[in-house]
């Protein structure tokens, strides 16, 4: 029986694929407009706000800084939520760092055999978080065009850690071990350009599948999916149905929320869910980042949970937040969002790929 849910679940996903490459070759101009409306968010959005960030999270990692300051902060992580050192110090920086940086901070940990595996998998589902630069560039900048939404997000989707770090630590805190002293610190040019070239890759592994869920998301959307879906989510909320056809776009791909209607500080609570859980892209990536060494279930199971609490700390602060900008709200004109224009990040790719093309040749002139 076992073997032929198995077969059957291949054959599942071979009619798939199947359908998807028909859909691609007959309906070139469906899937044209979900390519470079992905591309664009990649290049106005996405990069702009992620791509340093990529760069110093790794720079931290590599030159051994992190081991120093869980020297001085580790001690408040494993009193308030039974955490190594170091793992306290991942989860403060992966919050404000970008989604994949705390997975690859905690993979690399356990590389390095300064974490348990199983430990490991539980913290990835904690340390994890948009960041700054993802929320005020791509949601409160491009729908509300003021910080004051962006704060909210940010507070209700760091409440969420925080609540949930508390939570699990009832559990984690007995089998908090001890951890090897990191306190060598290392920086070289060879270490800054390598992390220059490791951001970039980083990158273009989140464009690349930002742009494959644009194309899942179209076709969902062709066969009606995504207008069900959003139909079912209508009946369950105070969304209206292009509202709920849109927060399930976001839920396949959360950079898909500049879809939203722009000014709309009802939708908040569900922004700030949406950011909290991260997107079903974003756990694509977070599987590339660990390369199959951590298990992602304790991760899903964990970010359905915070983008749960993520809402209701949202409905709970956003009148408190937002009691300055009652005027403003009411008289609220909504205009088209005026994009910035794409080449710095066009010319940023095309630097980092010159930068990886040399280095590789410099690298094979010192191996010879």
């Amino acid at each position: 029986m076992k073997n032929i849910r198995k077969k059957l679940f291949i054959y599942l996903k071979i009619f798939i694929l199947i359908v998807t490459a028909v859909i691609c070759l007959t309906k070139t101009d469906i899937i044209n407009g979900a390519v470079s409306d992905a591309l664009d968010r990649c290049l106005n959005i996405i990069i702009p706000s992620l791509y340093a960030m990529m760069i110093i999270s790794s720079l931290l990692i590599k030159s051994g800084l992190t081991g120093i300051i869980s020297k001085f902060t580790g001690n408040i992580g494993k009193i308030l939520f039974g955490m190594e050192k170091i793992v306290f110090t991942v989860f403060t920086f992966s919050m404000f760092a970008g989604y994949p940086v705390g997975t690859k901070m905690l993979c690399s940990a356990y590389e390095n055999g300064l974490i348990e595996k199983r430990r490991a998998e539980i913290f990835c589902g904690l340390c994890f978080g948009a960041g700054p630069a993802f929320v005020f560039g791509c949601i409160s900048g491009q729908l509300y065009g003021s910080t004051s939404a962006g704060n909210i997000i940010l507070v209700s989707a760091v409440g969420a850690n925080i609540i949930l770090a508390f939570f699990v630590s009832i559990f984690m805190r007995k089998n908090c071990g001890s951890q090897k002293n990191t306190s060598e610190i290392k920086f070289s040019a060879d270490m800054l350009t390598d992390c220059v070239i490791g951001g970039g890759r980083s990158m273009a592994d989140i464009c690349f599948m930002v742009i494959v869920f644009a194309v899942i998301t179209e076709i969902m959307n062709h066969f009606g999916i995504i207008s069900y879906s959003g139909v079912i989510f209508s009946k369950i909320t105070t969304l209206d149905g292009t509202e709920s056809e849109q927060f399930v776009k976001a839920i396949m791909d959360v950079t898909a929320v500049n879809g939203f209607t722009y000014g709309n500080y009802a939708l908040l609570p569900y922004l700030s869910s949406l950011v909290s859980f991260g997107g079903i892209c974003v756990i694509f990536q977070i599987s590339a980042v660990t390369s199959g060494k951590l298990s992602l279930k304790p991760l899903i199971i964990m970010r359905t949970a915070a983008a749960v609490i993520s809402f209701f700390i949202c409905r709970i602060i956003t009148p408190f937040m937002l009691s300055d900008e009652t005027v403003f709200t009411a008289s609220l004109n909504v205009r088209t969002h005026q994009a910035h224009s794409p080449i710095p990040s066009v010319m940023l790719i095309i630097m980092t790929f010159i930068l990886f093309c040399e280095y590789e040749k410099i690298k094979t002139l010192r191996q010879e």
